[in-house]
């Protein structure tokens, strides 16, 4: 049987509920041991060009691939180099990491994602307002997530507020009124979709599920499993969650793609999801076969 490394942060054990058993089981169905080790106990070492890596004071079997659920740089970096395949890239990872990189990659790729100026910091209010035309718009951390410090600015008092509480890495986008507390979260592994909901709150224009927005399980649209699709492999991830917002046209937009994408929301309301069986699948046929 094949090995296979998940790689969590050590916060992961605070959690309520952790999927460890989730994770190694969906690994087992498709024929692969599945090791789950914490970013902080790993170690590597180098003796006379061998590459050993060690967690909590155990060597590790090399790996055929290793599953990423956070951003360890040198971890990732290091497995790559040997050749074990990495899910997602750390490159991949740094980019969807940075919001700015991320609308760098959608706008070259050709993909809608709305209208973006930054640093908000160099920018007055009215500066703000005439960069992306119009006088309401949203300012968050480029590195955020989960909704934390995100604001819909409407005047100049707001709009300082925000800056301070966003930071000197925020960005302004464009705010898409037709999507107010309202979004589609699509899972995607390689060229497929593995599940999405249509996320929603009433009292606020944000839908996160950290931020008190509820969620539903949807049809997802050709169209829209196409742009979250090609969002996600024009950042080079196998493994994503992409963010869209419904446009006043009927369309989507792209507003975010999580490289490190929970899947919590989904889960809640889809106990039988598919999602790391397909995840896994997609890794057996092509890094372990």
């Amino acid at each position: 049987m094949p090995d296979g490394l998940i790689v969590f942060p050590e916060s992961t054990l605070t959690k309520a509920s952790t999927a460890f058993d989730w994770w190694r089981a969906e690994a087992q169905r498709c024929g692969i041991r599945l090791t789950v080790a914490f970013a902080e106990q790993i170690q590597m070492r180098y003796v006379d060009g061998n590459a050993l890596t060690f967690t909590g004071g155990r060597q590790i079997d090399t790996p055929r691939f290793a599953v990423m659920r956070g951003y360890f740089r040198d971890i990732s970096c290091h497995f790559e180099r040997l050749g074990i395949p990495a899910v997602n890239r750390w490159i991949s990872m740094q980019e969807s990491a940075d919001k700015i990189l991320t609308h760098q990659a959608l706008t070259a790729a050709g993909l809608p994602t709305p209208a973006t100026a930054y640093p908000a910091s160099a920018l007055s209010y009215d500066g703000a307002c005439e960069a992306i035309g119009a006088r309401r718009f949203v300012i968050k951390p480029i590195d955020g997530s989960c909704g934390v410090n995100v604001f819909l600015v409407n005047c100049r008092d707001e709009y300082d507020h925000a800056i301070k509480c966003a930071g000197p890495n925020a960005m302004i986008q464009r705010y898409i009124a037709s999507s107010s507390g309202r979004d589609l979260r699509v899972w995607t592994v390689g060229e497929h979709t593995v599940g999405c909901v249509i996320r929603h709150s009433s009292s606020s224009f944000r839908s996160n599920y950290a931020q008190g927005g509820s969620a539903s399980v949807c049809a997802l649209s050709d169209d829209a499993a196409r742009m979250a699709v090609s969002a996600a492999r024009c950042l080079g991830l196998e493994f994503a969650g992409v963010d869209l917002l419904f446009t006043p046209e009927g369309g989507f937009t792209v507003c975010e793609v999580n490289g490190n994408a929970g899947f919590r929301t989904l889960s809640a309301v889809d106990r039988h999801s598919p999602i790391l069986r397909r995840l896994f699948e997609y890794i057996t046929d092509r890094y372990v076969q």
